[in-house]
């Protein structure tokens, strides 16, 4: 008797279920089907979203013809390879006073009419020691190290300048982008006014993004950094300079007065 009724309560069900999957086919299908059906499409990244290669090349390109235009091209030459020090090599202090130790050393021993040891890799110092090698005068270092420490400074500060320049002038080719992104909600023919009018107006805000962030992540920050970077290089030069001449009996230099940095970089 349990026996029959389970069999007819299993056909019942059976008979529920190919109803149920007739009605409804998709209720048919396994759970873990569905979960992978809504999953197949490949959701876009948030950051993906952000990057628009036009709206970039309209705000890179115009902030770096405008900053030429108005700095010139050896300003702003000049102001990459000082970008480039802050980022890579430079003053090695190490290697500065190897040679010029060695430079001592050969000067004490032959005197500086006679010594030729090889030039320190930085240009100011060696100046400094080929002057000394030259002249043999202790009087003819400070007019070299004066004009090399004006012009190490000249540099920084143009530098400093140039990318101080651009970081104003990438909002301002942001809003150039914004307009002219603002320009296209026209619809094309044959496309969806709504697609023209989305990707007009993305142009439009990405445009303003990048130009806010190329001045306030690269431009002020390359300004700021080649500024650091050049204080820094010039006291220890200075205090190598002051060194070398001590060891070959001279009296260091006095402390000179560094000009106020540029103001709003630093």
């Amino acid at each position: 008797m349990r026996h029959a009724q389970r069999q007819a309560f299993a056909a019942i069900a059976a008979a529920s279920g190919q109803t149920r999957a007739a009605l409804n086919p998709r209720s048919a299908a396994p759970f873990c089907s569905g979960v992978t059906s809504r999953r197949d499409p490949v959701m876009p990244s948030q950051f993906s979203v952000l990057f628009d290669p036009g709206a970039l090349a309209i705000v890179a390109s115009g902030t770096v013809l405008a900053t030429v235009a108005r700095c010139g091209w050896r300003e702003f030459g000049g102001a990459l390879r000082m970008a480039a020090g802050t980022l890579g090599g430079g003053f090695s202090p190490e290697a500065n006073r190897k040679a010029l130790a060695v430079a001592i050393s050969a000067i004490q021993r032959n005197g500086p009419r006679r010594a030729d040891p090889p030039l320190p890799p930085d240009r100011a110092l060696g100046l400094l020691l080929e002057t000394y090698l030259r002249r043999g005068a202790h009087d003819a270092l400070a007019p070299v190290r004066r004009a090399e420490r004006a012009l190490a400074e000249a540099r920084r500060i143009n530098a400093a300048q140039v990318f101080a320049c651009a970081g104003e002038l990438a909002p301002v080719f942001g809003l150039i982008g914004t307009l002219y992104g603002l320009t296209q909600l026209a619809p094309v023919a044959g496309g969806s006014a709504a697609a023209a009018i989305m990707g007009a107006v993305s142009t439009a805000v990405l445009t303003s993004l990048y130009g806010a962030l190329i001045a306030h992540l690269v431009c002020f920050p390359l300004a700021s950094a080649i500024e650091r970077r050049g204080r820094a290089e010039e006291q220890a030069r200075d205090a190598l300079a002051d060194w070398f001449i001590a060891g070959i009996g001279g009296a260091p230099s006095p402390p000179h007065e560094r000009r106020a940095h540029l103001r709003g970089v630093a």
